[in-house]
């Protein structure tokens, strides 16, 4: 339904990446009601794009003050339940989603199913560092994490990340407020412990959240309070930096050529439009999980990344890992 902004937002990213990618089909899940006079309003110039983008209709809606028990067996017919419904069909090879986090991965975990072997899925997502990008997981699937699914996140993330990279020795490490053996809750102790014995993990041990944006790591495992915490705080602080940064352009000696070209290099590596959407780790289909207050470009980003992992055959490579 587009998150916070509206379906308005999702047609307009839709649109976007059909006329950018030919090859691509999508289906649009939502109320008729809402949908349809939305669609009758598309210009003539992308009508045509319209063949492309297959319309559902989902009369009831998930609400983000929804009892998950309610979601599971009232709101059959909700567009997140349908649309996740498409993937464990086999009808679509996705499913993209700015709706609650809880009920995406409850309704995940319900319809589509774990991977044999683990008990919860992770929210997966890049970060920017020094030293490139960073997967960050778990960014808010759970609040809390027990020993064993910290360490079954981090068999996930390392598996994730050696797919994208085409390397088998990225870095995985274990957050936690200092480095040193015996700090830390009893559950990232556990987890260290269990990360440290596995000699299939490339694990160097506990970081620091500082040292996360240091870039040494390619792979961070943390629960999804800590998870969460970490990435809104740093799209905070790369917005206030944005802010200061652009003032003092405006102040300086650059022309505006020369003042468009440091930010242009700024916004390619700190936009957060650009990171959107994070996979849900550990299901046997492929969910990504938009922001809620996405806007249509970065909803389209959050498209165009998962056409991605579906050319790559991204679930099927981590399945078949296991």
């Amino acid at each position: 339904m587009g998150g916070d902004l509206g379906p308005a937002t999702s047609l307009e990213a839709a649109l976007a990446s059909l006329e950018r990618h030919p090859l691509l089909t999508l289906f649009w899940v939502g109320p008729e009601a809402i949908l349809a006079p939305l669609i009758d309003a598309v210009s003539n110039a992308q009508a045509p794009l319209l063949k492309r983008l297959h319309f559902i209709d989902a009369p009831q809606i998930v609400e983000k003050t929804d009892d998950l028990m309610v979601i599971l067996r009232q709101k059959q017919n909700s567009s997140m339940y349908l649309a996740l419904a498409l993937v464990a069909q086999g009808r679509a090879n996705a499913c993209i989603s700015g709706g609650s986090s809880a009920a995406l991965m409850a309704l995940s975990r319900h319809l589509i199913k774990m991977l044999p072997g683990y008990e919860r899925p992770a929210f997966a997502s890049h970060i920017p560092t020094q030293k490139g990008i960073c997967l960050v997981l778990d960014m808010g699937a759970n609040l809390s994490s027990t020993g064993q699914q910290l360490y079954q996140f981090g068999l996930l993330g390392q598996a994730l990340e050696s797919s994208l990279q085409h390397k088998p020795d990225v870095t995985l490490r274990l957050l936690n407020i200092a480095t040193e053996t015996g700090t830390g809750q009893s559950q990232v102790q556990e987890a260290h412990v269990l990360l440290e014995a596995d000699p299939k993990l490339n694990y160097l041990g506990y970081i620091e959240p500082q040292e996360v944006f240091d870039g040494q790591a390619s792979v961070v495992v943390c629960d999804g309070y800590a998870g969460n915490i970490l990435i809104k705080s740093a799209e905070g602080v790369s917005n206030m930096l944005a802010h200061g940064f652009m003032a003092s352009l405006a102040n300086s000696e650059l022309t505006p050529s020369q003042s468009q070209t440091v930010m242009q290099d700024w916004q390619f590596q700190f936009d957060p439009d650009r990171l959107n959407g994070a996979f849900l780790l550990g299901l046997q289909g492929l969910v990504v999980k938009s922001h809620g207050y996405a806007n249509a470009r970065a909803l389209q980003f959050a498209i165009e990344a998962t056409q991605d992992y579906v050319e790559m055959q991204l679930a099927q490579r981590l399945q078949d890992d296991e």
